[in-house]
């Protein structure tokens, strides 16, 4: 099915950034392109019904110093009720990439700090209602959704922009009673499963042309699945992060209002409990975690993950995602790769 989305909303970026929105109204459109994936409902699968997609999304910010930008997205939605031809409840998640016209700049825009660089990560959420068929294939659809962007700290500054919106749209389903069809689950493996991974990139502090430095955060994890769509994993993972390592030397020898008595280990240890949704080659990955090992104060202790995976054969596994503190903190855009043991 396709479907096109108004979005108005207003700006909200973190407080720590200071700056001043122009006073105009945002707004944004998207179009998605969804493919659904209805299947028999059952005890364990009471929400199990979705859809999945892309989008590409156009966000004005009706603002000279922070630019334009364009995106493409992949999306899930779950229904909340059992799809049919009435109305239709779904909670959307997304994520992807965006382009920014007018990043920050030293020289010539030195006021953004929002957007650190072209390259942006967009996320959101938000809750949709469909109506009932109107006319022919078509359907209304309105929602609230929040809208986020970063840049997952690949370039400071990255304070980022949180924009709630009211969403109002068309929808045209070419196929709307093929989704009240049963069908038969597939096999999954319903054992446990053991999984290494190295997860890599680069980012920066928060100090301005602090410089971009690698990190690299292998793990292990185990994982099951409780029906052909849901997983559930827990896993540690070990956090090598050389920005870190130059901050905190940083710190000690060029803030002694710290009041840091020695350097210490740059090194973080965290463990975390993830849920995934998945289908055939694709998974959306969310997870929780917190820092068992913490010898720097850093953010917080809590942290939380937002990625796609991909499935390339029985083993491995390749994901990119968000790593956030405080749920709108970003510190790092990550890459991963994972084998199955």
């Amino acid at each position: 099915m396709f479907s096109a989305d108004i979005n108005l909303g207003y700006n909200l970026s973190r407080i720590k950034s200071n700056y001043v929105f122009a006073q105009k109204m945002p707004y944004s459109f998207r179009i998605n392109w969804h493919r659904a994936n209805y299947y028999e409902q059952n005890r364990l699968n009471r929400f199990g019904f979705s859809d999945f997609g892309i989008s590409f999304i156009y966000h004005d910010f009706r603002d000279p110093v922070l630019g334009k930008n364009f995106g493409l997205t992949g999306f899930m939605s779950f229904y909340l009720i059992k799809p049919a031809q009435g109305f239709q409840l779904s909670f959307l998640v997304s994520q992807g990439l965006a382009y920014n016209t007018n990043p920050y700049n030293k020289y010539h825009n030195s006021k953004n700090q929002l957007f650190g660089s072209h390259l942006l990560v967009p996320f959101d959420i938000g809750l949709y209602l469909k109506s009932p068929l109107i006319f022919n294939q078509w359907r209304l659809r309105l929602g609230m959704a929040i809208f986020h962007y970063s840049n997952g700290n690949l370039q400071s500054p990255n304070y980022g922009a949180n924009i709630p919106s009211l969403t109002f749209g068309l929808v045209y389903d070419h196929s709307p009673y093929e989704i009240l069809k049963e069908k038969h689950f597939p096999e999954y493996d319903k054992t446990w499963q053991y999984i290494g991974f190295l997860r890599f990139g680069i980012n920066e502090s928060d100090y301005y042309d602090s410089g971009q430095y690698p990190f690299f955060i292998p793990g292990f994890q185990m994982e099951k699945h409780l029906n052909y769509r849901h997983k559930i994993s827990l896993g540690i993972e070990l956090f090598v992060s050389y920005f870190l390592k130059e901050q905190i030397r940083y710190e000690y020898y060029a803030m002694p209002e710290y009041q840091i008595d020695e350097i210490p280990d740059f090194k973080r240890i965290g463990i975390y409990a993830g849920h995934e949704f998945y289908y055939q080659k694709l998974g959306l990955d969310i997870a929780a975690g917190y820092y068992i090992y913490y010898p720097y104060n850093f953010e917080t202790r809590f942290y939380n993950r937002l990625g796609i995976k991909y499935y390339a054969g029985k083993h491995w596994r390749f994901s990119s995602g968000i790593k956030v503190h405080a749920i709108n903190r970003a510190e790092a855009l990550e890459f991963s790769i994972l084998c199955k043991l």
